[in-house]
């Protein structure tokens, strides 16, 4: 019969870096950009549990879920029926969302597009039920609130006046998704669609597409989403909306309502000789107002891309040292610009990251 410490694996995400970025006002510094601990394990063939938290973040509890932000899981996994095929997990757990992007390991993922660092609703309280059709395919539903944080504290937490809306009575939202394997797992998919509702008649949908290919010295990832937003709740296209209105003295902030915004992203990492890799990833966003009201389409664009070095001294270890370059940019069109500035940054970091299975 196996231990207990057999069954469970004790896990430490780190990563740290000495960054340069653009501009007068930021500084270069020591970072801590990862550190997180996690525990996990299978500790009967039914049953299993994961735990992660981070150990930079505050743990105040958010006011819907009264989960704290710094708690990724703390969920449990229930396997039945025949050949254990379906698993329910219940707790704190990812979004169930079409993203390679969202799904490699934080370590590793230096830099975020929007969609993944500010639009989606990364880590919520959830019913997840999946089932196995084949061992290379699995289908899941995933019930979830859809912001961690109640209608009122969203609206405090930004300023904005209401403009007439109303929470919904049931602030939820739901995940269907597919993951799939093909080729002896060197293309795999991850395809999604959520719906969700935080407003009351005010309805959200998504659409995410993830292919990852993964071969002997390259593998990457592309990730393709669209999301119409009834009420722009991430707050990413609003504040420039905001600004046109702002020369009003009779002016009032408010979310900005049928917000259209895509992603696309590319990730490729290749080990061009033992030990030694080279790293790129490059994405483009845009934000389109639906609405008639001088806005307009894709008149917001966000834009970035970092191409970089990585050296694994230790072959039996996920550790590395790594320097990249990084580039984003920030661009208006339509009737915003004449109110928004164009932004840009540049940032050189060197560091190191590793992720220790300590158990």
């Amino acid at each position: 019969m196996s231990s207990l410490s057999e069954k469970i694996d004790i896990n430490f995400l780190f990563r740290s870096s000495l960054e340069f970025p653009s501009g007068s006002e930021n500084q270069g510094a020591i970072r801590l950009n990862e550190s997180r601990l996690e525990l996990r394990g299978d500790l009967t063939p039914e049953l299993s549990f994961r735990v992660r938290y981070r150990l930079n973040r505050g743990f105040a509890p958010n006011s819907l879920d009264n989960a704290p932000g710094a708690i990724d899981h703390a969920n449990v996994t229930y396997r039945f029926g025949n050949e254990k095929k379906w698993h329910l997990t219940a707790g704190k757990q990812s979004a169930s969302v079409g993203s390679w992007e969202f799904d490699k390991n934080p370590t590793f993922e230096y830099q975020y597009t929007e969609y993944v660092n500010r639009q989606l609703n990364l880590f919520l309280l959830a019913m997840k039920l999946g089932y196995d059709i084949t061992e290379n395919h699995t289908f899941q539903v995933q019930l979830h609130n859809t912001f961690n944080n109640d209608f009122n504290a969203t609206f405090n937490g930004t300023g904005y006046a209401k403009d007439g809306l109303r929470p919904s009575k049931t602030p939820l939202g739901l995940y269907v998704a597919w993951l799939g394997n093909m080729f002896d797992r060197k293309w795999q998919t991850f395809y999604s669609y959520n719906v969700s509702q935080f407003a009351r008649d005010k309805t959200n949908h998504g659409v995410s597409i993830g292919n990852q290919i993964t071969l002997d010295r390259l593998s990457g990832y592309l990730d393709l989403q669209s999301a119409n937003l009834a009420v722009d709740y991430p707050n990413i296209g609003s504040p420039a909306a905001n600004a046109l209105g702002a020369s009003s003295p009779a002016f009032v902030p408010t979310f900005l309502q049928d917000v259209n915004y895509k992603t696309a992203v590319l990730r490729l990492d290749y080990e061009f000789i033992p030990k030694w890799f080279l790293t790129t990833k490059g994405y483009y966003e845009t934000a389109s107002h639906r609405e008639d009201g001088g806005i307009g389409d894709n008149f917001r664009k966000n834009m970035g891309y970092w191409a970089g070095l990585e050296y694994k001294p230790i072959a039996s270890q996920d550790m590395k040292l790594f320097t990249y370059y990084y580039y984003n940019t920030t661009r208006y069109n339509n009737a915003v610009a004449q109110a928004n500035a164009n932004q840009k940054m540049h940032l050189f970091a060197v560091g190191v990251l590793y992720f220790v299975n300590a158990l």
